[in-house]
Order: C-alpha cells, then sequence, then structure tokens
C-alpha cells in the first residue's frame, strides 16, 4: 500500500489531479490510497498526528502557508518521502531544492511529465518498502532499505550503519561480500564505491573524488579503480532524483 496526499487549494485542480493519480494507479495496476487537502494547515495536521505519506502532490502557491513551508514540515517528520510540485511560476524552483523536492512540474500540467515523476516516485515508495535481511548471532534482523546508511565488510562479517545510529553485525559470510550484497546493489540507492563499502546515496552529504561523507558524519573511503564509475554514477543518482 502506497498512501498518495494531494494539496491544492483551487477545488477544480484537486480533483484533476486526484483522477489522475487514480488512472495512473490503475494503469499500473498499483494499491494507492489517494487523500485530498484544499488547506496546507489541514495536511499539516494530519501528518502530525498520524503516519506521514509516501508521496506528497503539492501547490506552491496557497493561502496562509504555502509550498515550501509544507514541504519544511513535512521532512522534519520524513527524509524519504517523494514530494511533487505543481506551480505557475518558476521563481521557487530554487528554494524547491531546500527541500529535497523531487520533480518541480509547470501548470498547466503535462500528462507525460506529470506520468514520469509519478513513475519515480513510486519507485522510490516501493524502496523504502524493501528489507535487507540478516543473520546475526541473536537472530535474523530486518532492517529497512531505506534506514541503511552504509554497509562495510570488515573480519568477513557485514556492519550495517542505519540512520538512528545503530550498528548490526552480521554472522561471518559464506560467500563474497558483493554475492551477499547483491539485492542491495540492485537498488538505485545504493553503490560499491570500495572493496569494502557499500553507501546508500540518498544519505551522502558530501561527495569528493575519493571520498563520501556521510550524514551521521562518517568518512567512506572511494578507491582508485571506482572513482570514474562512483563519480558518473553519483551524479546520474542527483540528476534523476532531483
Amino acid at each position: 500500500m502506497i498512501r498518495v496526499a494531494i494539496c491544492d487549494d483551487e477545488h477544480e485542480t484537486l480533483h484533476y489531479l486526484a483522477d489522475k493519480v487514480a488512472h495512473y494507479a490503475e494503469q499500473k495496476k498499483l494499491n494507492l490510497t489517494i487523500d485530498t487537502f484544499c488547506h496546507a494547515e489541514d495536511l499539516e495536521a494530519q501528518i502530525t498526528c498520524m503516519e506521514a505519506y509516501q508521496i506528497y502532490i503539492l501547490d506552491m502557491l496557497m493561502p496562509q502557508k504555502n509550498g515550501i513551508e509544507l514541504g519544511q514540515i513535512i521532512r522534519r517528520k520524513d527524509r524519504q518521502a517523494t514530494m511533487i510540485y505543481l506551480t505557475s511560476s518558476t521563481d521557487y524552483a530554487y528554494q524547491a531544492f531546500g527541500v529535497f523536492a523531487q520533480r518541480y512540474l509547470l501548470k498547466p500540467l503535462k500528462e507525460q511529465e506529470f506520468y514520469e515523476a509519478m513513475d519515480f516516485a513510486v519507485e522510490n515508495a516501493l524502496q523504502m518498502q524493501k528489507t535487507l535481511n540478516v543473520n546475526t548471532a541473536h537472530g535474523l534482523q530486518r532492517i529497512l532499505y531505506h534506514e541503511i546508511e552504509y554497509v562495510e565488510n570488515s573480519a568477513r562479517a557485514l556492519h550495517i550503519f542505519a540512520t538512528d545510529g545503530k550498528e548490526v553485525v552480521s554472522r561471518l559470510l559464506r560467500k563474497s561480500f558483493e554475492n551477499d550484497m547483491r539485492s542491495l546493489l540492485e537498488s538505485r540507492d545504493f553503490i560499491q564505491i570500495h572493496k569494502s563499502f557499500i553507501v546508500n546515496l540518498s544519505h551522502v552529504r558530501q561527495y569528493e573524488p575519493n571520498l563520501m561523507t556521510m550524514r551521521s558524519g562518517a568518512e567512506i573511503p572511494i578507491s582508485k579503480s571506482r572513482q570514474a564509475d562512483v563519480k558518473r554514477n553519483y551524479l546520474k543518482y542527483i540528476s534523476e532524483g532531483f
């Protein structure tokens, strides 16, 4: 189940967007729930008192609270949700980057652009539901992909460092690091940057040719042989995400 919130102060536009999302879900055979809001304050109250949404479709210009202010509230609760902004002006495009908006679409809406934005948002939501199963000394532990900051292969064991600061250590690896992490590396968010390290690109705070600094402050080395590939894939990830 993927939860979608649409917020626009124009009733006609709100119904139009809800119909478009419903049609998209039907075409893709997806299980989506859609909640609509005419006022930013109503959506703010909803995400404050209950579980947040995975996808937000927000009008940029609304009375009382604009889309950027609403986006800041959303980001304080959830760093991973996808935000798609709709606007008749490009004036706020730069500010949208500040809340890590994934798409910025101009009105009147072009259907193909909107569906491409939904493709990205749904893929991101599905990635957030995936888990890594880790066989530890205390039994099987499941860690959501989006909660993994990076993984280190040390002393033939996996050391998974989570966004909450916890470290999960696996039993000894039976196969190679790359083989055990194959499912993780098939995700668009993860990349191996060193023979001993895999990082979650969504948690990279700073990139340098030979180093990635994570949000936790951890500095992960990029091996010389991988620097060109890492640079290309990181720039591709950034361009597709924003």
